[in-house]
C-alpha cells in the first residue's frame, strides 16, 4: 500500500507540474517546488517575470489555485511566486528563451551561440544546449552547442547538472530545445582540493633569541 500511495503522489506531483508549466511558460518557468503541510499544499514558482504569473489583481493566480484544488485533488493549495536569481543559469529559462528567439525569426546558430555565452559567462562549469528537428531544412536533425565540461552519467550527471527543455512551435514544424548545466556549487568527484603548505617564518621573542613557528597562507 505504500508503494502504491508513493507512486501516486508522484504520479500527482507530475500532472501538477505539466499543468502548471503550460499556464505560465510565457513567463519564463523556471521550477516548481510543491510541499505538504498540515495546513495545506505549499506550491512555491520560480519564474523570470512574476507579474505575469499574478496577474491583475492576482487573477492569474486564483484561477490556477481553483484548478490545482477542483481537477488534481490538492489539499487547501497556496501557491507563491519567486522570481529567478540568475536566468542564465535556469536551464528552463534558457531553453525558453532559445524557443522564443527562434519563433521571431533568428537562426539556429544565433540563437544557441547567444545563449552559451551568456551562460558560460555566469561561470557555468560546463553547458551543452541541443536543437532537435527541422532546424534548416526538410530533414530533421540534432545541432549541440558545448562548452567547458558535461557529465552524462553517474551522480554528476544526475545531481551536477541541471537539466531543462522547451519547444519552438515554427512552420516545418516543432524543435525541441533541451538545456544541461553543470552547476557551479557541484564539486566534481576528480577535483582534488589539497591544502595550502605551511610557510615557515622566524619569530623573536623578548629576549632577542630567534625561534621557528609555522604560519599556514590561505
Amino acid at each position: 500500500m505504500k508503494e502504491r500511495k508513493f507512486i501516486e503522489e508522484s504520479v500527482k506531483r507530475l500532472l501538477v507540474s505539466e499543468y502548471v508549466r503550460s499556464e505560465i511558460d510565457t513567463a519564463g518557468f523556471g521550477a516548481m517546488e510543491m510541499k505538504r503541510t498540515p495546513f495545506g499544499t505549499n506550491v512555491t514558482l520560480f519564474v523570470n517575470k512574476p507579474g505575469l504569473v499574478i496577474g491583475r489583481r492576482g487573477s492569474n493566480i486564483q484561477a490556477i489555485t481553483s484548478t490545482l484544488e477542483k481537477v488534481y485533488g490538492l489539499e487547501a493549495p497556496q501557491i507563491e511566486v519567486k522570481e529567478v536569481d540568475s536566468p542564465d543559469m535556469n536551464p528552463n529559462v534558457v531553453a525558453k528563451k532559445i524557443a522564443l528567439s527562434l519563433e521571431k525569426g533568428w537562426s539556429y546558430r544565433r540563437a544557441g551561440n547567444t545563449a552559451l555565452r551568456r551562460t558560460v559567462e555566469q561561470n557555468a562549469g560546463g553547458v551543452i544546449i541541443k536543437l532537435a528537428g527541422k532546424i534548416s531544412g526538410e530533414r530533421g536533425r540534432t545541432q549541440k552547442f558545448v562548452s567547458g565540461s558535461v557529465k552524462y552519467s553517474g551522480e554528476p550527471g544526475r545531481i551536477g547538472m541541471l537539466r531543462g527543455f522547451s519547444q519552438a512551435k515554427l512552420k516545418l514544424g516543432v524543435i525541441g530545445i533541451s538545456v544541461g548545466i553543470l552547476d557551479p556549487k557541484y564539486q566534481l568527484p576528480d577535483v582534488i582540493r589539497t591544502p595550502s603548505p605551511k610557510k615557515v617564518i622566524k619569530v623573536e621573542d623578548v629576549n632577542g633569541t630567534e625561534g621557528e613557528g609555522s604560519k599556514t597562507e590561505n
